[in-house]
């Protein structure tokens, strides 16, 4: 599962240029764990947080977020 597009909490999307990487991580600021993926979006570097759901059943795989910068 590879993202390609993001859309902003205000509705703006913004095409991910290219992955650089995927590792396991903690979200410090947002408190989850799960995939962090290191993207370039409009020649700038950001992390992308993939956290996955643990309910095995059902639709609902997980949540994509980024957090803030501070």
């Amino acid at each position: 599962m590879l993202p390609e597009e993001l859309t902003w909490e205000d509705g703006t999307p913004y095409t991910i240029d290219r992955i650089l990487n995927v590792k396991p991580s903690v979200a410090r600021k947002a408190g989850g764990q799960g995939d962090c993926y290191t993207i370039l979006v409009n020649g700038k570097q950001s992390h992308l947080f993939f956290e996955r759901s643990t309910n095995l059943t059902g639709a609902y795989i997980g949540r994509w977020f980024v957090e803030r910068k501070s």
